[in-house]
């Protein structure tokens, strides 16, 4: 895919979604997190969000890794049954009836 076409579907498709769907809970999210660094930062209390992003990245990604793409790949590539289990359960469903 042309970095041209993935930066179209990202602007109009995936960010607006994101946005409307979750973009409020990930916000408290990372409100969250940042109050949990500034509670523990010393000093002159200044936060990097740098080191926020990047911690909100590597968990966005894990929960991706984790849960969202074992399901679509369920979906995309189903498990395929064996054939020995398929007439084996064939042959017995006669014997039952």
């Amino acid at each position: 895919m042309s970095d041209d076409v993935a930066f179209r579907i990202q602007l109009g498709l995936i960010l607006p979604k994101i946005q409307g769907s979750i973009g409020g809970d990930l916000t408290k999210i990372v409100d969250e997190l940042v109050s949990i660094v500034k509670a523990g930062t010393v000093g002159d209390g200044v936060i990097d969000l740098g080191s926020v992003k990047e911690i909100m990245m590597k968990d966005l990604e894990i929960y991706l890794d984790t849960y969202v793409f074992p399901e679509i790949d369920k979906k995309l590539n189903p498990p395929v049954e064996e054939p020995a289990e398929t007439e084996a359960a064939a042959e017995e469903a006669p014997a039952e009836a």
